[in-house]
C-alpha cells in the first residue's frame, strides 16, 4: 500500500469534542476521522476492520453531540450489532462531528497517541478507494474516538508542537503570536490569539489543515499529515515545560 495516497487528505480532529482522552485509561487514544457526506455508507465496514486488529472492545456507541447523519448512522450500525447507548461514559466508541471550513475530498484515516497510524490491511485500502472513487468533496467529518473518554469541555492552555512524533514545543494561548515551524518536509506557521490556536500557512498540498477551524479547548487537534505535524491543545494542569 502506498502511505501517501492511503493518508492523502490531511485531517483534523473536532475542535469542539466533549470526549478528553481519559489519563486513567491505558487504552485510550485511537480514533477514526473519516470525511464524507454519507459516512453511514463506510463506517460499519471499517469498523469491521478495526475489530479484526482487537481495536474495539465491546459492542456500545453514543453520540455525544448532535450528528447531521444521526439517525443514518444509527441504522447502519444497528443493523451490523452495535448498540446505541445515551451516556458517553458508558459507550466503547463515540461519533462527533465537525464542519470544514471548504470542501475537500473524501478519506479517512486513524489517529493513535497523537500519531498517524497506517493500518496495511487490504479492506481498508478497497473502503478508501470506494469512498474517494463515489463520495464528492465534503464539509462533514465524522470522527469516531474509542475506548473510555470524558464527556466535558476544559479551556485549553497551551499548545503542544509535535513534529515527527516529538514534541518541540508548547506554545502559551495567553499571548498572542505568528511561528513558523520548519519540518523535513516543508513548513507551518502557527497563529495564536485570544486564546484560540490555528494554522495560517502550510507547504502541504491539499491545505486541510488550514481550512480548520481554530483550536481551543483541551483536546482539540490539528494535524497535517504531509509535514508530519501535530498541533494539540492541553489544558492547564496537564503540562510539562517548554521544549525547544
Amino acid at each position: 500500500m502506498d502511505r501517501r495516497n492511503f493518508f492523502k487528505t490531511i485531517l483534523i480532529v473536532p475542535s469542539l469534542t466533549p470526549l478528553l482522552l481519559a489519563k486513567s485509561s491505558p487504552k485510550s487514544g485511537f480514533e477514526l476521522c473519516l470525511i464524507s457526506d454519507s459516512p453511514q455508507f463506510f463506517i460499519s465496514n471499517i469498523l469491521r476492520e478495526l475489530q479484526k486488529f482487537g481495536l474495539i472492545q465491546g459492542h456500545k456507541y453514543a453520540f455525544p453531540t448532535s450528528h447531521p447523519y444521526e439517525e443514518g448512522l444509527r441504522k447502519a450500525l444497528d443493523q451490523d450489532g452495535w448498540r446505541c447507548v445515551s451516556l458517553p461514559s458508558r459507550a466503547d466508541f463515540n461519533l462527533s462531528f465537525k464542519s470544514l471550513k471548504n470542501k475537500v475530498l473524501p478519506s479517512f484515516t486513524f489517529i493513535k497517541n497523537g500519531r498517524i497510524w497506517d493500518i496495511r490491511s487490504r479492506e481498508l485500502l478497497s473502503i478508501w478507494r470506494e469512498l474517494n472513487k463515489n463520495d464528492k468533496p465534503s464539509l462533514f467529518l465524522t470522527t469516531v474516538s474509542f475506548n473510555d473518554r470524558q464527556a466535558r469541555f476544559l479551556p485549553g492552555g497551551y499548545a503542544d508542537i509535535i513534529i515527527d512524533g516529538r514534541r518541540a514545543e508548547n506554545i502559551s494561548l495567553r499571548k498572542n503570536l505568528s511561528k513558523l515551524f520548519r519540518t523535513q518536509n516543508g513548513n507551518i506557521t502557527v497563529n495564536v490569539k485570544e486564546g484560540k490556536a490555528w494554522i495560517s500557512d502550510s507547504t502541504c498540498h491539499h491545505k486541510i489543515c488550514i481550512h480548520s477551524s481554530p483550536a481551543s479547548f483541551a483536546g482539540d487537534r490539528i494535524i497535517c499529515a504531509p509535514n508530519h505535524f501535530l498541533l494539540e491543545i492541553r489544558g492547564f494542569r496537564s503540562i510539562d515545560t517548554s521544549i525547544g
